[in-house]
């Protein structure tokens, strides 16, 4: 019999949930925490390679996205779009962090 209110405040709380996931603000604090990571393995990572291109690439991307998510035009994009970005954010911010985590360490010593 109250099958139904259940039903209705499960997909309440799953709306509510979807509108934090793709609020503006969500994306401008994730790109934050991904440029703030990217400084950290720039730092980490040694300089070989193409890491700390990829790295400025990624903190200029982050920058970008900010820029967007304060434009009218982002409020425009539709629900899939956003969601498609924000896991492509979560890729990016795991990527970044198992990068860090396979760097050699700095010194042979144990500290």
């Amino acid at each position: 019999m109250f099958g139904w209110i259940n039903e209705l405040i499960y997909q309440a709380k799953k709306r509510i949930q979807l509108a934090k996931d793709i609020n503006p603000k969500s994306f401008q604090s994730m790109a934050k925490e991904i440029s703030e990571l990217a400084d950290a393995c720039s730092q980490v990572c040694q300089p070989e390679g193409n890491v700390l291109q990829r790295v400025e690439r990624i903190k200029d991307e982050m920058e970008q996205l900010t820029k967007l998510t304060m434009q009218p035009e982002f409020k425009k994009l539709s629900t899939q779009r956003k969601l498609e970005l924000r896991e492509s954010l979560i890729q990016s911010r795991e990527q970044i962090l198992e990068s860090m985590q396979t760097a050699p360490s700095p010194t042979k010593l144990i500290q």
